[in-house]
């Protein structure tokens, strides 16, 4: 029997680092988790402290990050203070996202000339690759979410995109993560079955949706049948060229024919099916082909894995639904059609 070994394959372990000034000497607190913070952080900055905190100064930070990716989620808590990160900290190449989501407190981001209040209950998305300030006063809590580059890039890309994004998070692709940043840190404890890639990818996902919405996107794409067609046809053909990317994605996908990802879904849903089954479809298509060149001799793990699964559990499931018989009867049913035939002709 074919054992699914997908899960060690997948799973990446959390790196975890929690800091308090509670473990510190109350005059001493701001000193230590300054240098400590500075020293912690994978970028350069500045930390500086607000005068009216000097004495009473508190801060936790607790973060789980995947070492492979470079995601990460982090839960903060500060008193007031202003971090820099200038132009003199710019050469250690650091040049991921941060997002931002506000709990609790006040502040304002500044960048250049552009100035961002921000409120409690905010979303605001940053790229450290440019100097950058921002203020939190009173005491703060949020959650942050360390974005590598190339999950964003392509998508932040327009004239006004070198200002930090305050994102909507009252409807939409927004209020869909501010839930999912609420729900992260259950999602992390309890899905000890998924890899940390997983759990991650609808952040950056659901950022590029929010992205495409602040565009203006949603209401500039018009509907028409001849429309939605030829979306639908450019789909196929990209999903057919691209099946066995394991990181394909709808955002990916719909950023490619240069159009919203729910734009992309209506135009699927137009033609009845959508995009789960068009990639599922592909998939097998390229797996039953990999299938019959390997012939008996085939290792469905492989080839599950060589066609974007995650695992034979995954794959056969995928290949009974669109074929309606296992990857090793597959095999099999062709492996004694083709001595059949090669009998006939001989």
């Amino acid at each position: 029997m074919q054992t699914d070994v997908s899960i060690d394959r997948d799973k990446t372990p959390f790196f975890d680092w929690v800091a308090r000034t509670d473990d510190f000497v109350v005059n001493e607190r701001w000193r230590r988790w300054k240098e400590l913070m500075e020293a912690g952080l994978p970028y350069r900055c500045e930390l500086l402290l607000k005068s009216h905190h000097n004495s009473t100064y508190y801060g936790e930070f607790a973060v789980s990050s995947n070492p492979e990716t470079g995601d990460s989620f982090a839960r903060a808590c500060f008193s007031g203070n202003s971090f820099h990160r200038a132009s003199n900290h710019l050469s250690d190449g650091y040049a991921n996202y941060t997002l931002i989501y506000l709990l609790s407190g006040r502040g304002a981001i500044q960048r250049g000339s552009y100035f961002t209040p921000m409120n409690p209950g905010g979303l605001y998305l940053v790229d450290l690759a440019q100097t950058i300030t921002h203020d939190l006063v009173h005491e703060s809590r949020s959650l942050l979410c360390r974005i590598p580059r190339e999950k964003l890039e392509g998508f932040r890309s327009g004239p006004k995109d070198n200002c930090p994004l305050t994102i909507d998070g009252s409807s939409g692709p927004g209020l869909l993560l501010r839930n999912y940043l609420l729900l992260f840190p259950q999602a992390k404890q309890r899905c000890t079955f998924a890899s940390s890639r997983f759990l991650f990818n609808p952040i950056a996902e659901l950022i590029i949706a929010c992205i495409q919405e602040s565009r203006g996107n949603l209401q500039a794409e018009s509907e028409t049948p001849s429309r939605l067609k030829s979306i639908f046809q450019q789909a196929c053909r990209l999903i057919q060229k691209h099946c066995c990317d394991s990181d394909l994605s709808a955002p990916q996908l719909a950023a490619s024919l240069d159009i919203s990802t729910s734009y992309l879904h209506r135009a699927l849903r137009f033609h009845n099916t959508s995009y789960i089954n068009l990639v599922r479809r592909a998939r097998v298509e390229a797996a039953s082909a990999q299938l019959l060149a390997a012939g008996k001799n085939a290792s469905i793990l492989q080839v599950a894995f060589n066609c974007g699964f995650n695992g034979t559990s995954q794959f056969s499931r995928a290949f009974k639904e669109e074929l309606g018989l296992s990857a090793s009867e597959f095999v099999k049913r062709s492996f004694v059609k083709r001595e059949r035939t090669l009998a006939l002709e001989n």
